[in-house]
């Protein structure tokens, strides 16, 4: 997804928060060829990560910052879950890396419902998990400020960049992105059998993947897509204002103005308290993937609220934070790193701190319409961890030689079939936003999850309308 608020420390639950990754699908009919000790193919050994099926694990080294060598070598880790029926060749191999960015596609909260999407399709194709750089099997960054939640956001990340130094102009999209090329190159694996699943930032991730390698690639499927072009995500809001009223018109132990109970709750504790933090902090991020039953159960709190018993409205925004937990689950460091020298600022990257945060003012007071966020004022909502607008005013100014995640002028392949998906209820990536990357694309098509909120093939597998969608396009392609 967009900077989704990982400055906040609020809301990242054990399967994911806000924020999701990419995942690819590639063709391993040549894999079980490569012999053990070959400097050809990539070693593989059997390992654990918690999955319900036996998995194979091996890495590449890459640079660190392509252009520019001499920073060093990269790790890049990933899994490989072998096809079911090894009698018959491969029809391909489903590659997954994560979201967030910064999570981990290792991890079983996040391979076991990829598998649990894909499983009609397993017994003839594999299944890869790439960590991206700095998570998981991918030598995770632990920036301890930003991690353990020992100092502000800011100083958090001017600490995080001075330990990174010159391999700090490593964690963008372009380089990850390289990344699945190298790992795909390596083993073996033809472009003409792969298909790319991304997931909220995954969906960043693979139009990054696809505008420069995709040429060739059977397909691409990106679930809670966004174009990552808008330094004030200004379609994010209201689209979790619909969503707060849609849900409960469609929920039956709802009535009323959920939405006006919303704005007077902010309203009475006061639009720049941490309360009114908080609740913005949840309504941007686990009320949406976790929809309906996010919605609805604000819902029920914010109307309790009014009544006078505050006790279940605060337990439920409380922050999870400050510390976010291991890194090599997710890595804020890194998560902030590609934030910061990928997405768009409302300010100069290259003038120093004190000018941008002027420039960003200026930015606020010149937006349109003025009650955009309203009951917030506009320097409240800019300021405020749930916009990550702010988030980056520390980050240094990207590097010489710094990539986008699409070249410019560069354009997707003309021939090759895309399903976008975007949740109707989703506020962390819109449905908006999902329109504008469809029409990226030539082939692309776009189907609105409905009454359901980010990314909910991953977090409801088996009861998402998303995951019989995203089996019928494979089954399309496979024909």
């Amino acid at each position: 997804m967009r900077a989704g608020g990982a400055q906040a420390a609020v809301a990242f639950p054990s399967r994911r928060s806000v924020v999701r990754l990419a995942l690819a699908v590639v063709a391993l009919a040549t894999l079980a060829l490569a012999p053990a000790g070959s400097d050809a193919r990539p070693k593989l050994h059997k390992c654990n990560i918690g999955a319900n099926k036996p998995v194979l694990c091996g890495h590449i080294m890459v640079p660190a910052v392509r252009s520019n060598p001499s920073v060093g070598r990269q790790k890049i880790g990933f899994v490989v879950r072998r096809r079911g029926d090894t009698s018959r060749p491969s029809k391909g191999a489903f590659v997954y890396v994560e979201g967030g960015p910064g999570y981990t596609s290792t991890s079983p909260d996040s391979f076991k419902p990829l598998a649990a999407v894909l499983a009609p399709f397993l017994k003839r194709h594999e299944m890869i998990a790439i960590s991206q750089r700095g998570t998981g099997l991918s030598s995770p960054l632990f920036c301890k400020g930003l991690q353990r939640g020992t100092v502000s956001y800011q100083r958090g990340l001017r600490q995080c960049a001075k330990q990174l130094g010159p391999r700090r102009a490593g964690y963008t999209t372009a380089e990850s992105a390289a990344d699945i090329e190298a790992v795909r190159q390596a083993l073996g694996l033809p472009k003409r059998k792969m298909i790319l699943y991304g997931d909220s930032y995954g969906t960043y991730l693979g139009q990054s993947y696809a505008a420069r390698y995709g040429k060739g690639m059977r397909g691409l499927i990106l679930s809670s897509a966004y174009p990552g072009n808008d330094p004030f995500w200004r379609t994010l809001y209201p689209a979790a204002e619909r969503a707060v009223t849609r849900s409960c018109n469609r929920a039956p132990n709802c009535s009323g103005n959920a939405l006006g109970r919303l704005h007077r709750m902010l309203r009475r504790a006061g639009t720049s308290s941490k309360l009114s933090s908080n609740v913005l902090n949840y309504l941007m991020g686990d009320a949406s993937s976790y929809a309906p039953g996010g919605y609805d159960h604000l819902n029920r709190v914010v109307t309790e609220y009014l009544r006078g018993n505050g006790r279940e409205l605060r337990e439920l925004v409380h922050p999870y934070g400050p510390d976010q937990g291991p890194a090599d689950y997710f890595s804020v460091g890194m998560y902030a790193a590609v934030v910061c020298n990928d997405y768009p600022v409302p300010w100069q990257r290259s003038a120093p701190v004190a000018q941008r945060r002027k420039q960003l003012n200026r930015a606020i007071a010149a937006f349109r319409p003025s009650n955009w966020w309203s009951p917030l004022r506009k320097k409240t909502w800019a300021y405020d961890s749930a916009s990550d607008i702010s988030a980056c005013l520390s980050w240094p100014a990207r590097a010489k030689g710094y990539q986008p995640p699409i070249p410019k002028g560069g354009k997707m392949p003309g021939r090759l079939d895309t399903l976008v998906l975007a949740g109707e209820f989703d506020s962390i990536t819109s449905v908006r936003e999902a329109r504008t990357v469809t029409a990226r694309f030539p082939r692309g098509r776009l189907y609105i999850v409905p009454s359901r909120g980010h990314a909910s093939d991953l977090y409801f597998p088996f009861t998402s309308p998303a995951t019989p969608r995203i089996r019928h396009f494979v089954r399309a392609l496979n024909r």
